[in-house]
């Protein structure tokens, strides 16, 4: 269960009603004094309202916890939007690579178709110079033959026709032979531009893949940012919710504190109308300790350690084992005694006048009661037990004095 009530804004409420019972000689305040200290109590109540949202430090914890989870959840949703936009490009870069890998597998295919019928063709010219090397090589010279043939008495036009057709053959196998060659180097640039080509998407082949890889992780990152993003939504939520718990535990508190000051009020007119707004104290000035202790905390303006508030420290307090007896500090009669979320077991009992002033001592984060509300008690008797209740960090007493209805350092009075 939170503990989320103010206490500074608890002993504002305390004063002001305490002022009803205990600031009056006798029983004559007037319908207009009574309607002043109502309307003080309502002031009071209202700074209690309007310190709802930081009042504890519960509060305060979801809602930074609120803000982490949502500055996680922003710098998840960034990094994921990051992610997204590197994969759209990688994946514009896949398209754009599959695009020119097709273009350089096409202009690859047709070097390799052209690159055969080159094979082919410089095939069929090395069997024609194959051929008609060995034709000449098996009937020998065809100019060598011709004149043989004029040296035998054929006819001289023959030789000449013949002489002729021997040149026009000899061009022929000439342009032969020099088309071979031209083939030949035709061949090796093909070849060379099929190997470039080769190279070509081989290299795009290798960046295709790599980009792959890429893209591949980028959606993989996407995946894990996409879940961790889930888990953030869900811890902010819980922290939106543990957020909204504490104020309305607060709420519940401050309501609870309304009903406290109503109730108190009505003790305490009860009191006026019954006679008994100023019982009769033991007459001394001073204030005995309620127990003997070291002093661990003194009256001020201190960092709260339960709730992390720079605020009024409305008493002193004394170190001391929990079940120590603690002592009425002067005569009195028991206004009040009850838990309280931050005093915890406390006391109130209405010392009377002193000094001329009405004093209240209050014994707080008390284990146990000893009397009963309503009995008068004498200085130095037993009325509870000190204990570690409420918002306190160890066993302890915390003692107030109350001089017409404000706190005071309870030093002055001891």
């Amino acid at each position: 269960m939170f503990r989320s009530r103010h206490k500074s804004v608890m002993a504002a409420l305390l004063a002001v009603v305490m002022m009803a019972a205990v600031s009056s000689p006798s029983l004559a305040d007037s319908k207009s004094d009574l309607e002043k200290k109502q309307e003080e109590a309502n002031a009071a109540a209202k700074e209690a309202k309007k310190a709802l949202d930081g009042s504890t430090k519960e509060y305060n914890a979801a809602v930074l916890a609120l803000r982490a989870a949502q500055a996680k959840l922003d710098a998840a949703e960034n990094q994921l939007g990051k992610t997204r936009g590197l994969l759209a490009v990688a994946q514009q870069v896949d398209a754009q690579m599959q695009a020119k890998l097709l273009v350089s597998q096409a202009n690859l295919d047709g070097a390799v178709a052209k690159l055969k019928q080159g094979e082919t063709e410089l095939n069929e010219s090395e069997a024609k110079v194959e051929q008609f090397t060995v034709e000449n090589l098996q009937q020998g010279d065809p100019g060598m033959r011709a004149f043989g043939d004029l040296l035998r008495g054929e006819d001289p036009a023959k030789f000449t026709e013949q002489m002729n057709l021997n040149d026009s053959v000899s061009d022929a196998q000439l342009a032969t032979m020099q088309g071979l060659a031209a083939t030949k180097v035709l061949l090796e640039v093909k070849r060379n531009e099929v190997q470039k080509l080769r190279d070509i998407v081989k290299k795009q082949r290798a960046e295709a893949a790599a980009n792959l890889v890429r893209k591949t992780k980028l959606e993989a990152q996407a995946q894990d940012q996409r879940d961790t993003i889930s888990g953030l939504v869900a811890a902010r939520e819980k922290a939106k919710g543990s957020a909204a718990a504490t104020k309305a535990e607060d709420e519940k508190k401050y309501r609870e504190e309304v009903a406290e000051r109503n109730r108190l009020e009505a003790q305490i007119q009860a009191l006026v109308n019954n006679g008994g707004s100023n019982p009769g104290g033991d007459g001394q000035g001073t204030l005995s300790r309620p127990v003997n202790g070291p002093i661990t905390s003194p009256y001020g303006m201190r960092l709260h350690p339960i709730t992390h508030v720079y605020k009024l420290h409305d008493g002193t307090d004394f170190g001391v084992p929990c079940g120590t007896p603690v002592r009425a500090a002067a005569s009195g009669t028991i206004i009040s005694q009850y838990y309280n979320g931050a005093y915890g077991n406390r006391v109130i009992l209405n010392n009377g006048t002193m000094r001329g002033v009405n004093v209240v001592t209050t014994y707080n984060h008390l284990s146990r009661f000893k009397k009963r509300a309503g009995q008068h008690v004498s200085r130095g008797e037993v009325i509870a037990y000190s204990g570690t209740t409420g918002y306190s960090t160890g066993c302890h007493l915390h003692f107030m004095v109350l001089v017409n209805g404000h706190t005071t350092n309870p030093m002055n009075w001891l």
